[in-house]
């Protein structure tokens, strides 16, 4: 279901101007007008339909906070196309640097291993535990729930208050946060 735009005879220019005036039909207009492409942009880069609803939801967030705070002039297409496209790379970055379950599965498993390899696992487990408290009490929740217990995106969020694309921020971020604190470790 789309949203009417509610200044059909508006330019972009115009609409933003209204918007930094305080009219939330103008940003209305502007998500209209605009969040068909933008979601069929973010959906090339990301390759997820899922992905793109969030990015294109964070876009729109980040833009009208930037209208509201700066009165410069924006190619107001161009512009939203470029918000897009940078929330959509740092979401392939994520995913590329997410933390496996290797380490947890190496550092639980105990083929019968000498002293020292015990030592060096329970070590590093004290690194995992320490990484997994440095973690925002959301992202641990989230991360523990779904990488340890295989719990869903559905589930995760609605025991957390969110939406199921939230929690795979959540998550994604969490594995992310986890695995510069074992680098740090």
């Amino acid at each position: 279901m789309t949203a009417i735009d509610l200044h059909p005879r508006r330019t972009d220019a115009d609409l933003v101007a209204l918007v930094r005036r305080g009219d939330d039909g103008a940003f209305a207009a502007i998500v209209a007008r605009h969040r068909p492409a933008l979601l069929a942009h973010a959906r090339r880069i990301v390759r997820s339909s899922e992905d793109a609803e969030e990015i294109v939801q964070d876009s729109f967030v980040k833009a009208n906070a930037a209208m509201l705070a700066d009165t410069r002039e924006v190619a107001l297409r161009a512009w939203l196309h470029t918000i897009v496209r940078h929330r959509a790379l740092d979401v392939l970055r994520q995913r590329r640097s997410q933390v496996g379950l290797e380490l947890v599965e190496r550092v639980l498993v105990d083929p019968a291993a000498g002293p020292a390899d015990v030592a060096e696992r329970w070590a590093e487990l004290g690194d995992l535990a320490a990484g997994l408290d440095a973690l925002p009490r959301r992202q641990r929740v989230a991360l523990v729930m779904h990488a340890l217990d295989g719990a869903s995106h559905e589930a995760i969020g609605e025991r957390l208050g969110v939406s199921a694309s939230a929690s795979k921020t959540l998550v994604c971020r969490a594995r992310s946060g986890l695995r510069r604190e074992l680098a740090a470790a």
